[in-house]
């Protein structure tokens, strides 16, 4: 098995080396965005919301600051970025400016590098059918300069570079396609989650601050009426 693959490289062109740097740099990109998704941002977005907005039910604003601090996922920055200026006392309207600034620069993350899979995937493409055009230019080429026993020899090598840098370009072309569209489903399955999780605790945050005002008012009446 590996005579046959040092053979099937071999034989391939310089090509062949173009085509290797590409599956090392898809295989990097999908490495880096699979531990990006699975390892830090494992912890589920509404997961995160959900457990904040149970601590300031029960009054805990720095446990709420916990539950979404100290992890490195774009939604727990949202997240962390809208608890952190309510405890902090700001306004609805200054914690929806905090959190759309913070979004800025987060939620992009989430599609880093994806894009480059499907650029790498038709570079390995097209590198072989450069290859292929090198092997037939080599093998035709090669036909008028050589003794007529040593043609079909010489034709054989040229079609073997060819099939072998197309066939190698695709090899590696279609698992960065099927990593691509994977990737791509995932990026927008995060985006999708942190979206509805900044949405839901800023709509907590806002009934909360209705509800303070309420009582607030209510407090100021009772107090009127007292007096």
């Amino acid at each position: 098995m590996q005579s046959f693959v040092a053979e099937f490289f071999r034989s391939g062109g310089p090509l062949m080396w173009v085509i290797l740097a590409v599956l090392a740099a898809a295989a990097a990109v999908i490495v880096e965005r699979l531990h990006f998704y699975l390892v830090v941002c494992r912890d589920d977005a509404d997961h995160l919301a959900t457990g904040a907005i149970r601590r300031l039910n029960g009054g805990d604003f720095k446990g709420a600051l916990a539950q979404v601090s100290g992890r490195r996922s774009p939604a727990a920055a949202i997240l962390g970025q809208a608890v952190s200026r309510f405890n902090a006392g700001h306004s609805l309207t200054e914690v929806r400016h905090g959190v759309e600034e913070v979004a800025i620069r987060a939620v992009p993350l989430y599609g880093r590098r994806v894009g480059y899979l499907a650029m790498l995937a038709n570079i390995a493409t097209l590198t072989g059918l450069l290859g292929t055009i090198f092997g037939l230019q080599k093998s035709f080429s090669s036909l008028a300069m050589v003794e007529a026993a040593e043609k079909a020899s010489v034709l054989a090598g040229g079609i073997s570079q060819a099939m072998n840098t197309t066939a190698f370009g695709l090899i590696v072309a279609i698992p960065c396609l099927v990593a691509y569209t994977r990737l791509s489903s995932l990026q927008s399955r995060k985006t999708e989650e942190c979206d509805a999780a900044a949405v839901k605790l800023l709509n907590y945050l806002e009934a909360r601050q209705d509800a303070d005002d309420v009582e607030t008012e209510t407090v100021r009446s009772l107090q009127r009426a007292a007096v």
